[in-house]
């Protein structure tokens, strides 16, 4: 039975300015920061999470051109949608589209990582 997800990637040009943007502004922790040769490893994950975001670059094996810059499919749950984006906002955080309630309940909103991935911020329904 599988029981949760470990990592997953997320492609960026600048590890540095990565690991900034996803502990000191999103206040994730650093969860590894390993080198292997050339290639340096690199996972942030917020605060009790499981599921942890491997920062990668072009050095890794899986790079496929278009890897950077764009929607992840990785969604961040928070129990208020508003308070979180305005709290991310007033730390520098882009975002690509504002909050909106959705039609079968709950609450969305996209922002972006200073390489242009973007991710959702979810507010589930009830």
């Amino acid at each position: 039975m599988i029981s949760h997800i470990g990592t997953v990637d997320v492609f960026v040009n600048d590890q540095e300015k990565a690991v900034d943007f996803f502990v000191n502004t999103l206040g994730f922790e650093l969860r590894e920061d390993l080198r292997f040769g050339p290639m340096r490893w690199i996972e942030v994950a917020p605060k009790g999470s499981q599921t942890r975001i491997v920062l990668c670059t072009k050095d890794f094996p899986v790079y496929r051109e278009g890897n950077i810059g764009r929607f992840t499919d990785i969604q961040f749950v928070t129990e208020d949608i508003k308070a979180t984006h305005d709290e991310l906002v007033r730390r520098g955080v882009r975002f690509t589209h504002e909050p909106q309630q959705m039609p079968f309940g709950g609450s969305t909103a996209t922002f972006a990582d200073p390489d242009g991935n973007e991710f959702n911020l979810v507010q589930p329904a009830g």
